[in-house]
C-alpha cells in the first residue's frame, strides 16, 4: 500500500473520531463539517498527479501522518520574531488553542476563540470558505480545534495592530476568520513558530471578508521548526473599494505551502499579494495563489522573492482570473528567485486567464545568480564575499519589503524594518552555513 493511501486512511480515522463531536454541533456549523467531510471523501490528499502538486513532493506529509504523534513539548507562548517590539492588542495560541487575549481591545472591535464565536453564533459557520477549494481546507473545515474570530464594526479604525501568535509542538487544524465592515481598518500580524527538531504538522485556513470599502493589511512570518510541516490557505472576498494587503515572510518549516485564493467583488478594489521566501538546507516552499477579478476597475499587484541555498526548493504557480465584467482591470505578478547554490532549484508558472477585453495585465518571472559584476566592484572596493553578497541579497528582499502599506506611513516603516532586521539575520547566518 503507498504511503499516501496509509495517510488518507490516517486522516479518515482521525475525521471518524469527530462524528459524534460533529452530529452533536448546531445545524449550521453541523452542516459546514459535514460538507467538508464528504469532500474529503471523495477527494483525499492530492498527489503530484494533480496538477496544482505537480512540483511538491507531500511524501514528508505522508510519512509523518502515518507515524505515531510525538511526545508533545510544553511551549512558552512568547512572542518571537520581528513583531516583538511593536505595541499590538494579542491574542496567543498553543497548538491551535487560545490561551490568552488582551481585555482592553477598542469599542467596535470583537476578538476571540473562534470556537466560542460559534457557539454564540453558529451562523458564521456559512460564512467561512467554500470547502471544494482545496483538500486541506476541507480537512481543516472537519477537524479545526481552534482559531482567532475577529469581527470589526462599521467605520472602526483601530490605532495599532493585532497580532496573532501561534506556537506549535503538535499538530493542528486551525482555523480563522476575519470580518471587517464597510471602512473598517486593521492591521493584523501573525507570527509562527516551534521547537526546531519536533516534527509536527500545521494546517491553517483564514476566511477573510472586506466589506465596501474597507481595508486590512495583513503581515505573516512563518518562522516554524526546521522539521515541521506548514500549510496556510487563504480566502480573502473584496467588496467594492476595499483594499488588502498581504505579505508572508517564510523561512522555517521543512515543508510549506501558502495558498491563496482571492476574490474582488466589486468595482475599485485593491489587492496585493507580496512575499518572502528565504530557504536552506533541504527546505521546500510552494507559494500558490489564485487572483480571481469578477468586477470592474479594480487593481491587483503581486511580488514575490526567493533566496534559495543548499538543496532547497521554491514553487511559484500564480493564475490571474479576469471575468468578461471586469473590464478596466489592472492586474500585475512578479515573481523572482535567487539561487545561492548550484543544488537550489526554483519552478515557476505565471498564469493569466482574461475574458475581459479592456484590460492592461502583465506577469513575469526570473531565476538567476548573484550578479558576479556587482560582486567584483563591491570586492575590488574592500568589501568583503559575505559582506558584498549580504548587501547585493538583501537589496533584491528589500524591493519587495518596501510593498508593505501598514495601515499608516509610522506603521509600515515599523514593520519594514523589523522584517529586515529579520532577513539581515537570516542572510549572515545562512551565508556562513552554505559558504556560499
Amino acid at each position: 500500500m503507498s504511503t499516501s493511501m496509509t495517510a488518507n486512511q490516517a486522516l479518515n480515522s482521525r475525521i471518524s473520531g469527530q462524528e459524534a463531536l460533529i452530529a452533536s454541533a448546531p445545524p449550521p456549523v453541523r452542516a459546514w463539517r459535514q460538507d467538508a467531510v464528504r469532500h474529503y471523501a471523495g477527494t483525499g490528499l492530492p498527489t503530484r498527479r494533480d496538477e496544482a502538486w505537480r512540483w511538491t513532493d507531500l511524501s514528508p506529509l505522508y510519512e509523518h501522518l502515518t507515524r505515531p504523534a510525538p511526545t508533545v513539548q510544553t511551549l512558552a507562548i512568547t512572542p518571537e520574531g520581528p513583531f516583538t517590539a511593536i505595541d499590538c492588542w494579542r491574542l496567543s495560541f498553543v497548538n491551535g488553542e487560545l490561551q490568552e487575549v488582551s481585555t482592553d481591545l477598542p469599542a467596535g472591535v470583537h476578538a476571540m476563540s473562534l470556537r466560542a464565536a460559534l457557539l454564540q453564533s453558529p451562523a458564521l459557520a456559512e460564512r467561512m470558505g467554500n470547502n471544494g477549494a482545496s483538500a486541506f481546507q476541507s480537512l481543516n473545515t472537519a477537524l479545526a480545534q481552534d482559531g482567532a474570530f475577529i469581527h470589526v464594526d462599521a467605520d472602526t479604525k483601530l490605532t495599532k495592530p493585532v497580532h496573532l501568535v501561534f506556537s506549535n509542538s503538535r499538530d493542528a487544524q486551525i482555523r480563522n476568520l476575519v470580518l471587517l465592515e464597510p471602512r473598517a481598518g486593521l492591521t493584523l500580524l501573525e507570527s509562527h513558530f516551534g521547537p526546531a527538531e519536533t516534527e509536527y504538522f500545521v494546517n491553517q485556513v483564514s476566511d477573510v471578508q472586506l466589506a465596501e470599502g474597507a481595508s486590512l493589511a495583513h503581515y505573516r512570518d512563518q518562522a516554524e521548526g526546521l522539521a515541521a510541516l506548514h500549510f496556510h490557505y487563504l480566502n480573502a472576498r473584496l467588496e467594492g473599494r476595499a483594499h488588502y494587503d498581504g505579505f508572508t515572510l517564510t523561512r522555517g518549516a521543512r515543508l510549506s505551502r501558502n495558498e491563496a485564493h482571492l476574490a474582488i467583488t466589486g468595482s475599485h478594489a485593491q489587492c496585493n499579494l507580496n512575499g518572502v521566501n528565504m530557504l536552506g538546507g533541504g527546505q521546500v516552499c510552494d507559494t500558490t495563489s489564485v487572483m480571481a477579478h469578477q468586477a470592474p476597475a479594480s487593481t491587483s499587484t503581486q511580488m514575490f522573492r526567493n533566496v534559495l541555498g543548499g538543496k532547497s526548493q521554491g514553487i511559484f504557480q500564480g493564475l490571474i482570473r479576469v471575468a468578461k465584467p471586469a473590464q478596466r482591470t489592472d492586474a500585475r505578478q512578479q515573481i523572482k528567485a535567487l539561487l545561492l547554490s548550484p543544488q537550489a532549484v526554483q519552478n515557476s508558472k505565471p498564469e493569466l486567464e482574461i475574458l475581459a477585453d479592456d484590460v492592461k495585465c502583465a506577469h513575469g518571472a526570473s531565476a538567476g545568480q548573484v550578479d558576479a559584476g556587482a560582486l567584483f566592484y563591491m570586492r575590488a572596493r574592500g568589501i568583503g564575499e559575505a559582506q558584498a553578497r549580504a548587501l547585493l541579497i538583501g537589496a533584491f528582499l528589500e524591493e519587495c519589503v518596501a510593498q508593505i502599506q501598514g495601515g499608516s506611513a509610522l506603521e509600515a516603516e515599523q514593520i519594514q524594518q523589523a522584517m529586515q532586521a529579520v532577513i539581515g539575520a537570516w542572510l549572515a547566518s545562512q551565508l556562513a552555513v552554505e559558504n556560499v
